[in-house]
């Protein structure tokens, strides 16, 4: 059991949802300040740079939709949305967001994203620690 535990203290947790924030409030955030709001108000939105900021901040996010996803699976991915819409629904109750205000919810939806994407960066690990069982990828591109 001990050895299951090995790597995985809450730090490595904590830097890879922070990771999966700064990629997602990169890459878009309602103050203005990102890679989106760059290229909209881009003088010259075809200039290479501002064409590659948005390639490599659509691929860091597909990147970790895609470890999200792998990590967690159809039914885990079910169930974190689940938990999500439950989450939404009592912001929205006890008043702490409010559905007339556009920024509050892009807020929390951003949020939201963040949290999926360093849950399934740290999927592995949150497994591990609670089953004690290691998670493998069966890799198809191997000849055996």
């Amino acid at each position: 059991m001990i050895n299951a535990l090995k790597g995985s203290s809450p730090v490595v947790l904590i830097s890879r949802m922070i990771i999966a924030a700064i990629v997602v409030f990169a890459t878009y955030n309602p103050t203005g300040n990102s890679v989106f709001h760059w290229v909209v108000n881009n003088d010259n939105p075809t200039d290479a740079w501002v064409i590659l900021g948005a390639i490599v901040a659509i691929l860091a996010n597909i990147a970790l939709l895609i470890a999200a996803w792998k990590a967690l699976g159809k039914l885990g991915t079910i169930i974190v949305v689940i938990f999500f819409a439950a989450l939404i629904y009592l912001s929205l109750q006890e008043g702490w967001v409010s559905a007339d205000n556009r920024v509050s919810l892009e807020w929390l939806a951003l949020i939201l994203y963040s949290v999926f994407l360093g849950i399934g960066l740290s999927g592995a690990i949150i497994w591990r620690r609670a089953t004690g069982q290691v998670v493998t990828d069966e890799a198809d591109d191997l000849n055996h």
